[in-house]
């Protein structure tokens, strides 16, 4: 077995092996050069097949042809088209990204006239380093350990994983490449000494924050204890490039009266000089930008000749460097920790090379703690390499056995145990990773039809040795509808949606029956869901691969009769009602939730025009969860349509609830809306009761089978 360290980063990637006789580690360089850059291209020639290119030989013919040219692909790793980040991303790359074929939801980007997943391209990158490393080293690689960013989600991680695979390799682990960092930082560390380590990783597409224990015992073994990270996987080096490029673009509008924006060669051409331009500013106060024979004006092509100082930089890259110092105090938040309690900082990732940068982190820190004696481009390579070489394998988590397994192994060579909670097991090197963000499911909660209940808690140590539950009940006697989220907002459809369950219900289940719900997160982060009924003797499971095809949101099926073209009627009548929702109850509706209505009205709209029936109907799903996951508007609406159908006695005292909860608003009085919103509830689910035909929150008509948390 010969095992490696890859980065698999969003510009470059860096392959690193340690020698276990040695004790030594070192970057290996591929075809000379000690990174590769994360490129795939496709080269056609007249009367040959094409072929693809990787790395140094893609960017080598990339002016030529960009649009058959993959850069940044990691950007779009795990991640669905309609995500806004991937909408806006297709606007500014040379190359098209497009959604999947069919039903399949993932981003796709297109070479040749075919469209790949990013995983697919990340593949062929992950098998040219497997190929050039066995050349270097002159034995076959068979084993690796792969790094993310820390704040990938679920689906993003199983994707690398699946890459890794696809490209010949057993991936021994997925790790965080601030948690690599850590690991080559520790070499150094003194038997006994314990430190607290936030990492600081800055890389060309994503930015880590990450905090961690680290100590040496007497065995001198090294502990590393992630205690918690965050992160955003849209902010990089790649947008300090995007911000040169627009101004590259700026310039050549003002001086020439043209829009070279959606010239795809010069747009290839742009980035490249801002990746020049950048990285001379590291070093010198000034920076000349040419490019010659960039664009097309009206004398024939036009050259690029402009200045940019550091000064200049520096303000244009200062709204993006607060975003991570914002994150640095949110990640220490999140511990109850001050600056002065971190005894070092790791900057890792190329963008820690601009000045600005690293004195960002300096003013936070203090200069003496910021330790540069590893390479930022080189130490999450270096790190992966010790883990991938210390790592022995799985341990069987059955007590009496505890035998070590291959990592490739799925049941207990000693016990024939399932190892789906089995932890890695290493000589002289171990790591405890945590959750990044919660795992639960979309659940009514209070007066919100749209609370996410999480289940696995953000910062939980994985994989669990047991799964964890929480109590519902149904809302539906014949069907239960629960989404599964991850993310760490209140609001299920703020976060990332992993899958959806649906269980049939079988005859006999009462209204408002306890339903538990367990998740269990395995050793390599898959997700497995169980429901059951106790009542009716009721357990379904579900595994969530979720690096698999994500269908987009089902549609209900049609009746014979429907007319294919009642799903406009349908979104259109959905639209007016959120529309009177918005305008009669906005005052109490949260500022964020009333721009999310309008934005989701928005995209509404976009579904009319372009006539798409299943985003239409999607949209109509989206539009209710909205109406009916505002909260206090959300009990309003509902307390005066339950008025208008209760008794006159009961209509007078919901209307004089109604009228208590907004006068205490107006004033600003919380307590007192608090208490007369808990006495309109009481009221509303009597009404609800005794009058079967009003729809409610707890209506199975109204929330489709989702299920209601039990504190």
């Amino acid at each position: 077995m010969t095992a490696i360290g890859i980065d698999l980063g969003t510009t470059n990637s860096v392959v690193a092996r340690r020698d276990s006789d040695r004790a030594d580690v070192e970057v290996v360089k591929i075809h000379g050069k000690a990174s590769t850059p994360s490129v795939v291209g496709l080269r056609k020639r007249a009367g040959q097949d094409a072929e693809f290119l990787i790395g140094t030989f893609a960017l080598n013919v990339a002016e030529r042809d960009p649009k058959n040219t993959i850069q940044s692909v990691k950007r779009l790793m795990g991640r669905d088209f309609d995500d806004q980040a991937v909408r806006d991303a297709a606007d500014r790359r040379p190359y098209a990204i497009v959604p999947g074929e069919g039903d399949d939801a993932r981003a796709h980007v297109v070479m040749g006239d075919r469209p790949y997943t990013p995983e697919d391209v990340s593949t062929m990158i992950l098998r040219h380093l497997r190929s050039g490393a066995s050349d270097k080293l002159g034995e076959e690689v068979t084993h690796a350990v792969i790094t993310v960013p820390a704040y990938f989600r679920e689906a993003q991680r199983a994707a690398t994983r699946k890459a890794g695979e696809a490209a010949g390799l057993v991936v021994k682990r997925i790790i965080d490449e601030p948690t690599a960092a850590a690991i080559a930082f520790g070499l150094d560390q003194r038997e006994g000494e314990q430190r607290r380590v936030l990492v600081y990783d800055f890389g060309g597409g994503t930015f880590d924050i990450s905090i961690l224990n680290s100590v040496r015992d007497g065995q001198g073994r090294n502990h590393f204890q992630v205690l918690s990270y965050t992160g955003d996987n849209w902010l990089g080096g790649d947008d300090f490039d995007q911000l040169i490029v627009d101004r590259i673009v700026a310039w050549v509008r003002s001086n020439f009266g043209v829009d070279p924006a959606g010239d795809a060669r010069f747009l290839f051409l742009a980035k490249r000089a801002a990746e020049k331009a950048k990285l001379e500013l590291t070093e010198a106060p000034s920076a000349e930008i040419y490019i010659g024979g960039a664009f097309q004006d009206a004398g024939g092509l036009g050259d690029v000749e402009m200045e940019l100082t550091r000064a200049e930089f520096d303000a244009m890259i200062e709204p993006l460097v607060s975003r991570t110092l914002d994150l640095v105090h949110e990640a220490l938040g999140n511990e109850k920790l001050v600056p002065d309690q971190i005894t070092d900082v790791i900057l890792v990732g190329g963008s820690t090379l601009v000045p600005r940068v690293r004195a960002a982190v300096a003013e936070v820190f203090g200069a003496g703690k910021v330790r540069r004696q590893i390479d930022p481009m080189e130490c999450v390579a270096l790190g992966a390499a010790i883990l991938a070489d210390t790592l022995e394998g799985v341990e069987c988590p059955n007590q009496e056995c505890k035998a070590v397994n291959d990592d490739a192994a799925q049941e207990c060579t000693q016990c024939g145990a399932s190892l789906a909670g089995a932890r890695s097991v290493g000589r002289d090197t171990n790591v405890y990773d945590v959750t990044g963000m919660a795992l639960g499911v979309a659940a009514v909660k209070g007066s919100s039809a749209d609370a996410f209940v999480p289940i696995i808690p953000r910062n939980t140590p994985y994989p669990l040795s047991e799964p964890m539950h929480g109590s519902f009940e149904v809302t539906d006697t014949a069907k239960i509808r629960m989404p599964v989220y991850e993310g760490n907002s209140t609001v299920a459809s703020e976060n990332h949606e992993q899958g959806l369950f649906e269980v049939a219900l079988p005859p006999g289940v009462e209204m408002h029956a306890a339903v538990d719900v367990g998740m269990f997160l395995d050793k390599d982060r898959i997700l497995h869901v169980t429901v059951s009924v106790p009542s009716v003797g009721l357990e379904e499971t579900m595994r969530l691969q979720v690096d698999q095809e994500r269908a987009r949101a089902a549609r209900p099926e049609l009746v014979e009769d429907e007319p294919e073209d009642d799903y406009r009627d349908v979104l259109m009548s959905t639209m007016d009602g959120a529309r009177r929702f918005l305008e009669v109850y906005e005052q109490y509706i949260a500022v964020p939730q009333a721009a999310k209505i309008r934005s989701d009205l928005d995209r509404a709209e976009e579904a009319l025009m372009i006539d798409n029936p299943d985003e239409c109907r999607r949209m109509v799903d989206v539009l209710n969860r909205d109406i009916f996951g505002s909260g206090l508007a959300t009990q309003l609406y509902l307390a005066e349509r339950a008025a208008s159908q209760a008794s006159k006695r009961d209509a007078d005292s919901i209307n004089e609830s109604i009228a208590k909860i907004q006068e205490a608003h107006t004033r600003g009085s919380d307590a007192v809306v608090h208490d007369q919103a808990r006495a309109l509830k009481t009221m509303i689910n009597r009404v609800y009761r005794e009058n079967a035909g009003v729809q409610q929150i707890e209506d199975a008509d109204d929330l489709g089978g989702i299920l209601r948390h039990r504190p």
